[in-house]
């Protein structure tokens, strides 16, 4: 029982941190009760009621984050809403075809059975990516095309058989995705405005009032927990990786997905300076090829029952997984590409290759 238990619900240590990340969200859950309650009090009054019976209202600001810490329990829903906000589509006949191929081969490898994905969808994007959040799959156009896809799929299930793809999305649902003004900002600042002082003067308070409206409004959409406790975050991610890189070496993949981390994500590795201080979920990619080909294989009950250590950010990089990740860390960033469980943290991020 104890061992099922720690397949399905994250460690203790682990869910004290996703606590502690949920009371640091106090300051947006009471910024969102403000939004509500200021235009609920008003349109009341204006109804001829009374101011009072606006407060029952700001109790629809802890719906975020109730649907949040129910994805511990169930990821019901979630599968859906995650496939919408990253505008997934529908695998293709020779989509499926691909996938079904290399899950049957995982399965004739495979030592026991294991979990597989209640759905997955494709992501058109050209680059070789994969994650995972709650019990969901997400695939790129591009992954399908090469023939790692059984190597990367392996190491994905190595994520939604434990209780990482729960705890992803459980953390990405701390954050609402407002629609991105990336575009209109950068409209604004080319915009040249030529006017006397007083029209200047009255642009600018308008336009102080604008921005620090905006700023409000993404406090309120959350991941200030997140970023408080980005680098303890960033340590617990990077050893889920290796984690689902032992999963998938135990279903007789270490030599591909090695071959994989070497072609098509050792190229986009960058110096990541103070690493175990900051919210960066994936290990350096060389380290992960000189494990996988040094242990070409595990017992999956290492990776399905053992406890989920959770490293304090002062230990430094683990000695030994999108907003977005690289996709299955909660990246808290809607513009990046599937990093994610992540996503650094916040978009919030799903976990990923």
């Amino acid at each position: 029982m104890r061992a099922r238990l720690y397949h399905y619900f994250p460690s203790i240590p682990a869910l004290a941190l996703y606590l502690a990340t949920v009371v640091s969200e106090v300051p947006v859950i009471f910024t969102r009760m403000i939004i509500i309650l200021i235009p609920t009090t008003i349109l009341i009054v204006v109804r001829g009621g009374s101011p009072n019976d606006a407060w029952g209202y700001t109790e629809l600001a802890l719906i975020p984050t109730g649907w949040a810490i129910l994805a511990l329990i169930t990821p019901l829903g979630g599968g859906w809403w995650w496939r919408t906000t990253l505008g997934g589509r529908e695998p293709s006949t020779r989509e499926q075809e691909a996938y079904k191929t290399a899950l049957d081969e995982l399965r004739a490898q495979a030592p026991r059975g294991f979990r597989e994905p209640a759905s997955w969808f494709v992501l058109d994007t050209p680059h070789p990516d994969a994650s995972v959040c709650g019990n969901a799959l997400a695939l790129s156009r591009g992954l399908l095309e090469t023939p790692y896809l059984t190597a990367v799929l392996a190491h994905e299930l190595g994520h939604l058989n434990t209780s990482d793809g729960r705890l992803t999305a459980a953390l990405n649902r701390l954050l609402i995705n407002p629609i991105s003004m990336r575009e209109r900002e950068r409209r604004e600042r080319q915009t040249l405005v030529l006017a006397d002082n007083r029209l200047l003067l009255t642009i600018t308070l308008v336009g102080i009032i604008l921005w620090t409206g905006r700023k409000i409004l993404s406090f309120a959409c959350g991941g200030f927990g997140l970023r408080l406790l980005g680098p303890f975050w960033g340590s617990y991610w990077r050893e889920r990786e290796y984690l689902a890189d032992h999963f998938a070496a135990d279903l007789g993949q270490a030599e591909d997905l090695a071959d994989f981390l070497e072609t098509h994500a050792l190229m986009h590795d960058q110096p990541v300076p103070l690493i175990w201080l900051t919210e960066h979920t994936h290990p350096p990619t060389e380290l992960r090829v000189d494990h996988l080909r040094a242990v070409p294989a595990m017992t999956g009950a290492a990776v399905a029952e053992a406890p989920e250590p959770v490293n304090g950010a002062p230990a430094g990089p683990p000695p030994a997984g999108p907003d977005g990740p690289p996709l299955t860390e909660p990246d808290t960033s809607t513009g990046r590409s599937l990093t994610t469980a992540g996503q650094a943290l916040p978009r919030t991020s799903q976990r990923s290759s």
